[in-house]
């Protein structure tokens, strides 16, 4: 089975998490993208969040948080989102293949692509 890698940042403030959408997809996803090959989860990261949100990274606060692995949304197989928390510099906007950048509310998972659905169930969800 294909299972593709993402490196994602997870940020919530005032419980409403960072979330992209691309294109014309119905679902949200957390920002971030594909681990190339030879690169590491973090240099994955501030690549894909330089390119698609014109975000900076600060290194030293790149923070592992968990790995999810769920179905791949639009696609066969599964992919594993390897999840970070970190500070940046400028304010996200869309770039490249992303259409859309906001903080929603995480709870209502009709929105949210089913691995991130996942996340927000096992890691964000008090009651669990």
């Amino acid at each position: 089975m294909t299972i593709l890698r993402c490196a994602c940042l997870v940020s919530v403030q005032n419980d409403k998490l960072l979330l992209v959408r691309v294109r014309e997809n119905e679902h949200w996803y957390l920002p971030g993208g594909k681990i190339e090959q030879g690169e590491l989860p973090e240099q994955a990261l501030q690549r894909e969040l330089l390119e698609e949100l014109g975000i900076t990274l600060h290194p030293e606060s790149i923070n592992y948080l968990y790995t999810i692995q769920g179905p791949a949304y639009g696609q066969a197989g599964e992919v594993e989102l390897i999840c970070f928390a970190a500070e940046w510099t400028n304010q996200p906007r869309a770039l490249q293949e992303i259409s859309e950048v906001a903080w929603l509310d995480w709870q209502d998972s009709s929105i949210l692509a089913p691995a991130v659905h996942i996340l927000c169930d096992q890691f964000l969800n008090p009651s669990h």
